[in-house]
């Protein structure tokens, strides 16, 4: 059950397309949504002293709350016609902090739309680090929107990578609201024997079937991977079966404090062309 989402706004092309689907989401939930942007101080600055870095500062933080009030302005045109609950607002922060502030955000909606981090973009870093904060800190599902954007046609399809962890069965449970959407619902497995303990006698059996008890029917595929990397085949699988929805859990390596993507979590946001629903 989807209760209150929330939605990054940011002055990006893809801004519009989050707020769309967050919004049409929440109208289809009943859900509240809120959508927030940030006004992000530049931490460099805070190192320098003198009247020029003070003038420094002051343009960058008038400019960063402009950026963020165009953003608000993005969510509020997309939602006004809509007659769900909604609401917006902007929060001040250093770069430093963004990962920590999002987290915080994150964990008290039920679900998070971000947007894929663009290579063309110059804060991409940004836009990852908002991604590995809500991912990995906050025990919250999160739905990417890709940078291309979304189908004008939704064919209404989803495909589940199943590996049998605990990390894509949470990524089940906090999908079942959106695969009830669905009027398909695929659990691709790969390469099955290799981890044979995770998937039992009948690969795919059990989930399927604990998806159908909750009242959505699931098909189940076995792909070998035939020598290709498992990111590789799963983008493959999507192209070829005409899917519009991506479930799958996230991976991570820590470093010390700092958590950055595993190789096929990260293979998956710099690739993907659908969006991804992702759980840690």
């Amino acid at each position: 059950m989807i209760k209150d989402i929330l939605v990054h706004l940011d002055a990006s092309e893809t801004c519009a397309q989050c707020v769309e689907a967050a919004a049409m989401l929440a109208k289809r939930k009943g859900a509240h949504l809120i959508g927030l942007a940030f006004a992000l101080e530049s931490s460099l600055l805070q190192y320098y002293g003198g009247k020029l870095a003070i003038d420094l500062a002051d343009r960058n933080k008038e400019a960063t709350r402009e950026a963020a009030k165009a953003a608000i302005d993005i969510f509020e045109r997309g939602t006004k016609d809509l007659e769900i609950s909604a609401q917006s607002r902007i929060v001040e922060c250093s770069t430093m902090e963004l990962a920590e502030k999002i987290a915080f955000e994150a964990r008290h909606v039920d679900l998070t739309f971000l947007e894929q981090p663009s290579p063309d973009r110059k804060n991409r870093g940004l836009v990852s680090s908002l991604l590995e904060g809500a991912l990995f800190n906050t025990g919250r599902p999160v739905y990417i929107v890709p940078y291309i954007g979304r189908r004008d046609t939704p064919v209404r399809k989803a495909v589940i990578a199943w590996d049998g962890s605990y990390k894509s069965a949470r990524a089940v449970n906090d999908a079942i609201p959106l695969l009830s959407d669905r009027g398909e619902t695929v659990v691709l497995i790969i390469d099955p024997d290799k981890r044979k303990k995770s998937h039992g006698p009948k690969p795919g059996a059990d989930i399927a079937a604990h998806l159908e008890r909750h009242g959505i029917r699931a098909s189940i595929v076995v792909q070998p991977s035939g020598g290709l990397d498992i990111s590789t085949t799963i983008l493959n699988f999507i192209s070829d079966a005409g899917a519009d929805l991506l479930v799958m859990g996230a991976y991570g390596h820590s470093r010390l404090r700092e958590r950055t993507f595993g190789g096929v979590t990260r293979t998956i946001l710099d690739q993907m062309t659908v969006p991804v629903l992702m759980s840690n």
